[in-house]
């Protein structure tokens, strides 16, 4: 029998999760755009001597178009880039150009449409924001204390 080498994790737990949690909200925003009413209306009818009180509601999708959908799928969308970009730098310190440039312009994406859906996307975007930021750092391997790293003995299996 050969060697087995360990598995080398792309993304560790911090990334993995952060991923997990931007694309269930991002999933969950895209489902609401087409589900939950977000508009409400009323109306009196004028036809009978009672006048007749109606309410009604809408989904961003019953009102604006299935357009809607595409704005909607922003988050989802750039969390799948963003955890592509991660997966393909593997263990690479950094999180890579394309994955912060994502991250960044759902940001930006979160200003513009502050006063609509963009305080939805928040969430989406700090999550990407964790996982950019905890990519490529060691992930516990080499346990090391400063006061000893100075002594040059970073690797105690045990005292002197």
């Amino acid at each position: 029998m050969g060697d087995v080498e360990p598995r080398e994790d792309r993304l560790g737990r911090l990334e993995r999760v952060s991923l997990v949690i931007a694309a269930v909200w991002g999933a969950g925003l895209l489902a609401a755009a087409a589900v939950v009413p977000v508009y409400s209306s009323s109306g009196t009818s004028s036809s009978s001597s009672s006048g007749t009180v109606t309410h009604g509601s809408a989904t961003l999708v019953g009102v604006n178009g299935l357009g809607v959908l595409l704005v909607a799928a922003v988050p989802l969308v750039a969390t799948v880039v963003v955890g592509g970009a991660l997966w393909r730098r593997g263990s690479r310190p950094g999180a890579g150009v394309l994955a912060w440039t994502i991250a960044g312009l759902l940001a930006v994406f979160n200003v513009l449409a502050l006063l609509s859906i963009g305080v939805f996307v928040i969430p989406v975007t700090a999550c990407l924001f964790v996982a950019c930021a905890g990519h490529g750092r060691q992930r516990g391997s080499q346990v090391s204390h400063p006061g000893l790293v100075s002594l040059g003995l970073s690797r105690v299996t045990g005292w002197p």
